[in-house]
């Protein structure tokens, strides 16, 4: 009976010793974007759903995506998981590539939108924010159709745009779906066409506003990690279900995660890198 019992101690030792391994592994997060920003929140928003989840959660406070990647490459073939926020938009700005040895999940899809001040609406000429290496060609042609002069206008990224437009320095932001939302309703202005081929929030498809056969990028928010596995991929998937992530999206109007194939959400990620560059 003592034996017995020894050997039952052990059993539920050795599987208390393995559960930290099979439920609580370590995951750093790098949200490569800076406080108020899409990347940001949802790099805090894993944060807080894999910590509940039972995951041991380090958060390295990167706000600059460059910074981030590099981060990232560094621990390529290390025994650490690292997941880091980015977009499809990223590489034209900062060189780092996705490819299918970083994807693990597209979170969400958006169009960009152009939008404009109230009080510049009667100017000739327009002072244009873009992101900086931000391509300019898109922008170039709703304009010209406009019949508007364009100064651009480099910022840092989408909350510098709306910094920018606020108090004055740029008439017309060309942004994101939340940075634009936030425009519209502080009433601070309004926007003139978003770049998918349906309306959005109210907003008119750029392919309404003009008639051109360019194809104009959205953009889509990925996550890419040094170990893009798929049991990383099914457990950021469940992470999405959760409140906090279901009410953030319903907040800022964005559609659910979506339910496709790892192939479908890489090749639509990799196109929307081909166009920004």
């Amino acid at each position: 009976m003592k034996k017995i019992k020894k050997n039952m101690l052990w059993t539920f030792m050795l599987v208390f010793m393995l559960i930290p391994k099979l439920y609580a592994e370590t995951i750093t997060i790098v949200p490569a974007g800076q406080p108020g920003g899409n990347q940001f929140t949802r790099a805090n928003l894993y944060k807080d759903v894999l910590t509940k989840m039972g995951h041991t959660v380090v958060f390295e406070n990167i706000p600059n995506t460059l910074e981030g990647s590099k981060y990232l490459e560094n621990n390529v073939g290390k025994d650490k998981t690292v997941i880091m926020m980015y977009t499809g938009n990223a590489p034209s700005q900062t060189g780092y590539n996705i490819t299918g040895k970083n994807f693990v999940l597209t979170e969400l899809e958006e169009p960009q939108y152009w939008c404009q001040s109230n009080v510049s609406k009667d100017k000739q000429k327009l002072n244009v924010g873009l992101v900086k290496n931000m391509n300019n060609e898109f922008s170039d042609e709703l304009f010209k159709k406009l019949g508007k002069e364009t100064v651009y206008l480099r910022y840092k990224n989408s909350g510098d745009l709306y910094n920018a437009i606020t108090s004055g320095d740029i008439d017309v932001m060309f942004t994101n779906q939340s940075q634009s939302l936030k425009l519209i309703e502080n009433n601070q202005g309004t926007c003139i066409a978003n770049t998918s081929k349906d309306d959005h929030i109210g907003i008119p498809s750029i392919y309404k506003v003009i008639d051109t056969k360019k194809v104009f990028p959205g953009n889509v928010l990925i996550v890419i990690s040094n170990n893009p596995s798929n049991k990383l991929r099914n457990l950021l998937i469940e992470a999405n279900k959760d409140p906090l992530f279901t009410e953030w999206r319903a907040k800022r109007k964005y559609s659910e995660i979506s339910n496709r194939s790892r192939k479908k959400e890489l090749s639509f990620a990799l196109n929307t890198q081909e166009l920004w560059k």
